[in-house]
């Protein structure tokens, strides 16, 4: 068997996962319309002086707020990797920004997801430090441990794909979620994306083209719209509901999942 080696590859298995596989689920909407909105809404947030919070959300904010920000600077950082020729290299990014906006979604239309969501960043914190301490050999960090508020009682928030499930219109969610995975955990796809067969001989390769550069750019303008739709809510602005609402229409996003809200799960009073 010859074995060649070249620089980019382009869809191998193109005959089993074309690109129309996966087209049922995306809107006829330019791919740099959709970065465009991607990269307002980073602006939006990067450029504010500061947001008027209602103090009956204060607290709500602070806490729902980094969930925000890492959804548009992950795709913020997705379309810098895209635009440097690493498209690959880019979906674990747009599968980031996905997920911490179901994520964010999910605590805040589902009643109780944010004393869920409380609960679980305490325990989080206190089981990073102790591995952290583990981790550096840190007495002074076990000392601190120790010193901590108590931890909450309560329930926490449960699996990821659960609460996709909670939410998901058919399985549009649950699916995009699925494939963007597969360039994040070690699948099949690390095999496939360096192969190419020639004529005569096996290509290896070094770079790829990601045959669904579209599709992961959708799912980060759906995460951005689904993120800015919490924080419009958050601080009340109906100047920007409007506008979010117009652009969901252009756009073909989703922007809010409450109305998905599947039993026996309810929506937050309000919603």
């Amino acid at each position: 068997m010859q074995i060649a080696g070249t620089h980019r590859s382009g869809p191998l298995l193109a005959g089993i996962v074309g690109s129309d596989s996966y087209v049922g689920y995306m809107p006829d909407v330019p791919e740099a319309a959709l970065a465009d909105w991607i990269r307002a809404c980073v602006s939006s947030l990067r450029d504010a002086d500061g947001f008027t919070v209602d103090s009956g959300h204060a607290d709500e904010f602070l806490l729902l707020y980094g969930l925000i920000a890492r959804t548009f600077r992950y795709s913020n950082a997705y379309l810098t990797l895209v635009d440097a020729g690493m498209e690959g290299e880019a979906v674990p990014l747009a599968r980031a920004a996905l997920e911490h906006a179901i994520t964010l979604q999910w605590v805040f239309v589902i009643d109780g997801g944010v004393k869920k969501y409380r609960n679980s960043v305490a325990h989080d914190r206190v089981e990073h430090y102790r591995k952290l301490a583990e981790w550096l050999d840190n007495d002074e960090l076990r000392k601190a441990m120790t010193e901590l508020d108590p931890i909450p009682g309560g329930s926490q928030l449960g699996k990821f794909i659960a609460m996709v499930r909670d939410l998901d219109e058919g399985s549009f969610l649950e699916t995009s979620y699925h494939v963007l995975s597969q360039h994040v955990h070690v699948t099949h796809s690390a095999v496939t994306s360096f192969l190419q067969p020639g004529e005569s001989e096996l290509r290896v390769l070094y770079e790829q083209e990601y045959a669904y550069r579209y599709q992961a750019t959708y799912a980060c303008a759906v995460a951005c719209m689904l993120a800015r739709w919490v924080l419009a809510r958050l601080t009340d602005d109906k100047a920007l509901l409007n506008e979010l609402d117009r652009v969901s229409d252009e756009l073909q996003l989703p922007m809010e999942l409450a109305q998905y809200v599947r039993p026996p799960r309810r929506r937050r009073a309000g919603l």
